[in-house]
């Protein structure tokens, strides 16, 4: 994959399976890690939802998917109601295949470069709390952490705590 342009598409509902085979790979990683990190499966029918939406991304090298993430304008579930304007990260993945090649900080820097385009004033997402080393890339990526909230897993089941973060665009090089 070329380091000098990080190419991301659109998703279709095509790309779902791809999606999920990503996050498969990345519960299985984190459960041997002892991190509870996306260990509820995410729905098939969020993943095709944020595909119609156009709100899910990928990259791809040599016609498979080895990275993804949905963006959205708002997060009220997770964030309670803001009217700052925002772009949201979920569900960024990257394949094991890809982990250490710096493409998800590469995807955070293209997702500041959409959001600074999209007039927002910042970038926010959330990770588990017990998960010290996605908190420590999110940290040396800019984002300041702005407190821990418990949240409902997608399918409803349980109760998760998560991390709250934030990285201002006029800081750094993503954007004005």
């Amino acid at each position: 994959m070329n380091r000098e342009v990080l190419v991301v598409d659109c998703a279709g509902v095509a790309d779902v399976p791809a999606a999920q085979g990503l996050i498969d790979g990345a519960r299985q990683w984190l459960r041997s890690r002892g991190i509870d990190q996306w260990q509820d499966a995410v729905p098939d029918a969020v993943l095709r939802r944020d595909a119609e939406r156009g709100d899910l991304f990928v990259v791809r090298q040599d016609g498979m998917i080895v990275a993804m993430v949905t963006l959205s304008d708002s997060d009220s579930e997770t964030w309670g109601v803001d009217s700052s304007p925002a772009v949201y990260v979920h569900r960024l993945a990257v394949a094991q295949t890809h982990r250490g090649g710096r493409l998800g900080q590469r995807l955070l820097a293209w997702v500041g470069a959409r959001a600074a385009e999209r007039g927002a004033a910042s970038v926010r997402l959330d990770c588990a709390t017990d998960n010290p080393d996605l908190r420590r890339f999110y940290e040396q990526q800019g984002f300041r952490h702005v407190r821990d909230v418990t949240v409902t897993s997608l399918d409803g089941g349980r109760k998760l705590a998560s991390s709250l973060y934030e990285r201002e665009l006029g800081l750094g090089p993503w954007g004005a």
